[in-house]
């Protein structure tokens, strides 16, 4: 379990929106992170559903940015786990082979949005916003 831990630059002292980043491949994850870099986020990480759900349990997040090709059904299976548990939370479900149809079976699934991958900061930027407004902070 990784995360930044610190404050988000400019802060107004609330505590940062946090975001729960899963992928198990480590370049993905440190490429989504630099997006991320002097954002309002505070960008916590996870290589699998198992490691994710253990985070969600322990701290506060706004939004979980979840990869579609974890290994086997883990994807699915986290998904379905946080629609049960943690009911309202945002999830973002990324994919390289993101197409219509698998974003229409995301959705169905409850994920809040679909990204396909590679990410720009500016379009990441803007479903971040969109799925969390700044009002949307988490609680400490």
């Amino acid at each position: 379990m990784k995360g930044s831990g610190q404050m988000a630059s400019g802060s107004t002292g609330r505590p940062p929106r946090r975001l729960l980043l899963v992928d198990d491949d480590p370049n993905d994850r440190g490429n989504l992170k630099g997006l991320l870099a002097g954002s309002p986020w505070d960008v916590l990480e996870a290589s699998s559903g198992r490691e994710a759900l253990a985070i969600l349990y322990c701290q506060p997040v706004n939004l979980v940015l979840l990869d579609a090709a974890l290994e086997g059904t883990e994807c699915a299976e986290m998904l379905d786990a946080v629609r049960q548990r943690i009911r309202g939370l945002p999830v973002v479900v990324m994919s390289a082979a993101m197409t219509p149809e698998l974003r229409r079976t995301w959705r169905r699934r409850g994920a809040m949005e679909c990204l396909a991958k590679p990410v720009d900061s500016r379009t990441l930027s803007a479903l971040l916003f969109a799925c969390v407004p700044p009002s949307g902070f988490a609680d400490s």
